[in-house]
């Protein structure tokens, strides 16, 4: 009996220092590792939707097994999920597919100034609104998919007045086939010209309204009910019944009509 507590004894303090020595606090039950167990393989998916071909190898057919996580985090894609989407294909699965796979989004880090210059090139061809020039990008470093292709840039109402103004645009991240990624505001310092000060659709004046009914297109002629810019929605009222629709301005004397006639 003394010899069976003795080797007890013996075999929690191996435990214990064992624990001690990978870091484990004294006390911590001891993980056993069974004989043949491995770890879960890890495999990083460069696009939205994870295929047979990220867990198979480049020979597999193009399956498409489900969706990619969100950055920042992972899932496990189990055999059973991968025969079931081979099946939904009508293929025949391969004869080799793993008990189960731990995936997450494949991503690059951006450096502020790339992020700068993708905003600014996607500005390089886009008239500023209220005709402002561009003064610099006060852009930050960010985390993307690594399918990450270009940024779109969308505006705040800006002041109506000239001079220095900072705006706190959205900016849009695409991957392929410009299908959106993620948004983050960044500031935008912008130089207002002295005729910004004023509306460039002043209220009374006159406006072609635009309505568009499938492949029916109608204009009306109109005056805009209240100052508005390019690019804003604005009331405008209808010659001569008076009547007053909702309408985004396409240009100073163009509106399209955003509701029913």
């Amino acid at each position: 009996m003394m010899k069976t507590q003795s080797l007890a004894l013996l075999l929690v303090a191996v435990l214990a220092d064992a624990a001690k020595a990978q870091g484990a606090p004294t006390g911590a039950p001891a993980r056993i590792v069974h004989a043949g167990e491995t770890a879960v393989p890890r495999v990083e998916v460069p696009g939205a939707k994870v295929r047979a071909k990220d867990l198979l190898g480049a020979s597999a057919p193009d399956v498409e097994i489900g969706p990619t996580p969100p950055i920042g985090s992972s899932r496990i894609v189990e055999r059973a999920e991968i025969e079931r989407a081979f099946a939904a294909a009508d293929l025949a699965p391969p004869k080799k597919i793993p008990t189960a796979v731990r995936i997450s989004r494949k991503t690059r880090r951006l450096a502020a100034t790339e992020v700068s210059d993708a905003i600014r090139t996607a500005l390089a061809s886009t008239r500023l609104p209220r005709g402002a020039t561009l003064s610099n990008v006060r852009a930050s470093g960010v985390e993307v998919p690594a399918d990450f292709q270009r940024v779109t840039v969308d505006f705040p109402v800006l002041p109506r007045r000239a001079g220095p103004a900072t705006a706190q645009a959205t900016v849009t991240f695409l991957g392929e086939s410009d299908a959106p990624l993620q948004k983050a505001i960044t500031p935008i310092e912008l130089v207002l010209p002295p005729d910004a000060a004023f509306a460039e659709i002043p209220r009374g004046a006159p406006i072609t309204l635009v309505i568009q009914r499938g492949l029916v297109e109608v204009s009306i002629a109109g005056v805009a009910a209240t100052d508005s810019d390019v690019g804003a929605v604005l009331p405008v009222t209808i010659k001569p019944s008076g009547r007053v629709l909702r309408a985004r301005a396409i240009d100073k004397d163009h509106a399209v009509s955003l509701e029913d006639s």
